[in-house]
């Protein structure tokens, strides 16, 4: 199985529906669209979300650590054979992403606990997930379902995304089932502009992704996707 490593800043941002077709309209004049997204349509994500028995990732995202991690299933058809599994480590603004891809049978026999078949794979990526896995009692905690827009340019290996239309399901872990029950995570008709990129961002991009109303977001779609489940009080900070 093949692993993909990236390393690249990201910046995210809370826009409005009306920003969004602003923005699409913009991009489409100077960005490709990823070769899996059709503009204003995109294309279909579910990641189902790992944490320890103590939601360490949950704290350390909701305390502000700087170093941390993040553990997700992702796939982009529910009738896939393959799903990719990552790990998502972040300082500040820096992001690095770690991922390999294993079975769908796979997949089930790690959802239900057998997390002895990560190390079926002799995969040094899966083996760093077995090792935190074990040791630190993950179980998974939520699948969060989105479609997002995409558009890349080559230099810096530059990205920017839209996630629209977010729904959580925080009690059924079935990465895929077609009747999967969730609910809205973000309530206020807004969208997630994520902005990834390498070195610098280019300044025209920067320049047509200028919005007025946009807010700077510092929230992650796990921590959102959870926000209907809470544990302690200081999670409505």
């Amino acid at each position: 199985m093949n692993n993909i490593e990236v390393k690249r800043h990201e910046l995210k941002y809370l826009i409005s529906n009306t920003a969004y077709h602003e923005l699409v309209n913009k991009l489409e004049h100077i960005l490709k669209p990823d070769a899996y997204s059709i503009p204003r349509q995109g294309y279909f994500i579910r990641n189902l979300y790992f944490d320890s028995h103590d939601d360490e990732c949950l704290y350390a995202k909701q305390s502000g650590i700087m170093h941390r991690q993040k553990y997700r299933m992702r796939i982009y058809d529910l009738n896939s054979n393959i799903v990719k599994f990552e790990i998502k480590s972040k300082h500040n603004n820096q992001i690095f992403k770690e991922s390999a891809t294993i079975s769908k049978e796979s997949a089930l026999r790690i959802i239900d606990g057998d997390f002895n078949e990560l190390l079926t794979y002799e995969n040094p990526i899966l083996n760093k997930i077995y090792k935190r896995f074990t040791g630190r009692m993950y179980r998974p905690k939520v699948i969060i379902d989105y479609t997002r827009d995409a558009f890349v340019y080559d230099f810096f290996n530059t990205r920017i995304t839209i996630d629209k239309d977010l729904h959580s399901n925080n009690s059924d872990y079935d990465l895929f089932s077609d009747n999967l029950h969730t609910i809205p995570v973000i309530l206020e008709g807004k969208q997630i502009l994520e902005i990834k990129y390498e070195h610098v961002l280019p300044e025209y991009i920067h320049r047509t992704i200028q919005i007025d109303s946009a807010e700077r977001f510092a929230i992650s779609k796990y921590v959102l996707g959870r926000r209907f489940f809470k544990i302690e009080k200081w999670e409505d900070n």
